[in-house]
């Protein structure tokens, strides 16, 4: 190295071959400076199309997450939806069990508004804006989830209180006429209470309870717990069964093939009395149910709570 610049020396390996090089300051500058204009004019040249390439990659990625994200709120809205309908399902029972133990229904409008829970919507007011889809609406959303829920807890008090009326009244509630006296329920019901025409006079008569289309042999069942009042050939009705239950209300079965109880006996809802069968007034083989209360008939359809036979 020199004074006024630099010198640079090559050596060829395997050869005493040199080769020198005296570069100024002057050179050495310039060469630096030369690099430096070179990288400036080459960004500034190239520096737009990669943001616009860097960008785009950027912009690629959030679309696709944006997909996903749309996706897994869409999933999640039709879960909120599949979770309105069970809870449809279980207002319906609801009802059906307070209507059972004697309980007030509880009225659409306080369903609607539901039972507890609060949501801030200062929190959420402004992200709609971020989806990339105009119908999803997250604020919507939260409102059904605040809604499901309320309605939850909701039914976690009626439930609760069912449970408490049921535990103080259990033995009244099971002699209360509440599911249908065959198995097959509705689908074999063939005639209804009220007027109709009567199968042999084919004039209108008052018909005073349900019919039961099933073949002879298929088991009648008790629809309440009481004791055996009758159990006899009785006229038009043939083979027939009437039970009282107390509190005014006593349910009758006719036509039957054979009686499994005799008066006095005790009986349990759900328990098997009979089967059903053609004796009597009959033109096939059916089951004649009758509910009474204060020894006139009533119509059985309020009587069918849906509760399975054992």
């Amino acid at each position: 190295v020199f004074k006024n610049g630099y010198k640079i020396i090559f050596i060829k390996e395997g050869k005493f071959d040199l080769k020198q090089f005296t570069i100024s300051p002057l050179q050495v500058g310039l060469f630096a400076g030369a690099i430096i204009l070179l990288t400036s004019s080459f960004f500034f040249m190239f520096s737009d199309q990669f943001v616009e390439w860097a960008g785009s990659h950027e912009i690629e990625r959030h679309r696709k997450n944006n997909k996903v994200l749309v996706k897994n709120i869409e999933d999640n809205h039709k879960r909120i939806g599949n979770l309105l309908d069970e809870l449809n399902e279980l207002k319906k029972q609801d009802d059906v069990l307070r209507r059972l133990v004697k309980l007030p229904p509880i009225h659409d409008d306080i369903r609607k508004m539901g039972f507890g829970g609060t949501h801030n919507k200062t929190e959420t007011e402004d992200v709609n804006y971020l989806l990339p889809e105009d119908h999803i609406d997250v604020e919507k959303m939260i409102d059904d989830i605040n809604y499901v829920n309320r309605l939850i807890n909701l039914e976690r008090l009626s439930y609760n209180e069912i449970t408490d009326n049921v535990e103080s009244n259990k033995d009244k509630i099971l002699t209360y006429p509440a599911i249908h006296p065959v198995k097959s329920g509705d689908k074999d019901l063939s005639s209804n209470y009220g007027y109709r025409r009567d199968p042999f006079s084919k004039k209108y008569k008052f018909h005073d309870g349900h019919d039961y289309s099933a073949r002879i042999g298929t088991a009648v069942h008790s629809t309440a717990n009481g004791r055996v009042r009758k159990s006899k050939y009785w006229g038009s009705f043939g083979n027939y069964i009437e039970i009282d239950h107390g509190n005014g209300y006593i349910t009758a079965y006719g036509h039957l093939s054979n009686r499994s109880v005799k008066v006095g006996d005790k009986v349990n809802r759900g328990q098997k009395i009979g089967e059903v069968g053609n004796t009597g007034r009959s033109t096939a083989p059916h089951l004649h149910y009758e509910v009474q209360y204060k020894n006139k008939a009533v119509d059985p359809s309020p009587f069918y709570f849906d509760i399975p036979v054992n």
